[in-house]
């Protein structure tokens, strides 16, 4: 028994120990040429934004719980960005919601910033005239209230309605908690975290899946990724935005497209021998 018990600590304790490195992995796409003998499925994680209070019982919209119950019920993993700001007020049936989803395993929430924009903002919280202490305090905000409200560690992070500017990469650095992020910043010196850069559009524009805009772009890029990410707005989402959202994924699963989650993406990509990717073990 006491052999069965350490072998399971030791394998929990290297799954815990990586580290992601974003310089040691290349995004670049490969050859549309590129052969093999047995070709593996391609690896997609469905981000999708914008997790806030909504709805009359004041949980989420009935967008969102569409958008959950019909993934769920396919079983088909994805992440949701949750903006920080929506679980400042006490809301135990909203926190539930969340909570309830990340146990059964099928969705991911990661830190989708703190501030709830408005039109009349010229900038999002991560560009503009914002420095690096305050994008630092957004990060923060959201971390801290995930970890006292849901009990989750969000490991990873994109901006809400924002671009980023060169303070984000510096605020980022000092978030060793963020494993990833989705796209941003365009370049970075500081930050150690794998930025996640190959993505397909499933919204043209944004805030309206298209499926046949959709199927031309994967059509002319299904080659060059092993990868990839799309990202979509389920709450913008109308009866005709949400058929072409479900068109999309049902024609991925004709592709024989995996559906994983961020940190799965991660495990995966550490798993790959020429990925550069470092263990604790490779620290020096």
């Amino acid at each position: 028994m006491n052999r069965i018990f350490i072998h399971a600590t030791a394998t929990c304790c290297l799954l815990f120990s990586i580290v992601f490195s974003t310089s040691g992995i290349a995004q670049e796409e490969k050859s549309p040429d590129a052969k093999s003998d047995q070709t593996p499925p391609k690896l997609a994680v469905l981000k999708l934004d914008d997790v806030v209070v909504g709805g009359k019982e004041r949980i989420v919209s009935e967008r969102w719980q569409r958008a959950a119950d019909f993934l769920e019920g396919k079983k088909i993993k994805s992440s949701m960005g949750v903006i920080g700001y929506s679980l400042l007020e006490d809301n135990p049936a909203y926190f539930k919601w969340i909570t309830d989803r990340a146990k059964r395993g099928y969705i991911e929430f990661w830190n989708h910033g703190f501030h709830r924009r408005i039109a009349e903002e010229e900038f999002g919280e991560f560009e503009g005239n914002h420095d690096e202490q305050e994008q630092l305090r957004a990060l923060r905000r959201t971390d801290s209230l995930a970890k006292e409200k849901l009990g989750l560690h969000l490991s990873v992070w994109g901006p809400h309605w924002s671009g980023t500017n060169e303070h984000t990469d510096r605020a980022l650095a000092q978030m060793p908690q963020i494993l990833m992020t989705f796209g941003y910043p365009p370049a970075v010196e500081h930050y150690q975290g794998f930025v996640f850069r190959n993505t397909i559009n499933i919204e043209y524009p944004t805030h309206n899946p298209d499926f046949e805009a959709f199927k031309k772009s994967y059509e002319e890029r299904k080659n060059r990724f092993d990868y990839f990410y799309m990202q979509g707005h389920p709450d913008s989402w109308d009866e005709t935005r949400w058929e072409n959202f479900v068109k999309i994924i049902e024609f991925l699963e004709t592709e024989n497209v995996q559906f994983i989650t961020p940190s799965e993406i991660l495990e995966e990509l550490a798993s790959r021998k020429d990925s550069g990717v470092k263990t604790e073990a490779d620290k020096p």
